[in-house]
């Protein structure tokens, strides 16, 4: 386990990042509620239904970083998922940022960068 773990420590921090952002969705209820309050498709984005998606997404990159993983497509499956979920998060980070009229806030750069790096980890390593 600790040789599958120091060779894919990259996507064991992933999974520990994604399993952070639904912490944090947590720990700060209503993290897309706008001011004044008013309904929007962006309440959903907090609430359990999309926490317990990224706990099912990071537990795929958890898998795979401490397990001997052998099955044929499952890290493109992996890498697929998490790179729609921290892409969604920054795009709806970013279109919540627009909405209160905000320049980019925190939580879009780091959602920015966390996909930067699955890119390019991806793209450079395979």
């Amino acid at each position: 386990m600790l040789q599958n773990l120091n060779k894919n420590r990259f996507w064991f921090w992933k999974a520990m990042e994604t399993y952070g952002l639904g912490i944090y969705f947590i720990v700060k209820h209503n993290t897309f509620a706008l001011v004044p309050p008013r309904p929007s498709l962006f309440d959903l984005f907090d609430a359990p239904p999309a926490i317990f998606l990224l706990a099912v997404v990071g537990t795929m990159p958890l898998i795979y970083s401490l397990g001997d993983v052998n099955i044929k497509f499952y890290k493109p499956a992996m890498a697929g998922a998490l790179t729609f979920v921290w892409m969604f998060f920054m795009i709806a980070f970013i279109a919540h940022d627009y909405g209160i009229a905000k320049y980019i806030s925190f939580e879009s750069m780091y959602a920015f960068f966390v996909l930067a790096s699955m890119v390019h980890e991806q793209t450079v390593r395979g």
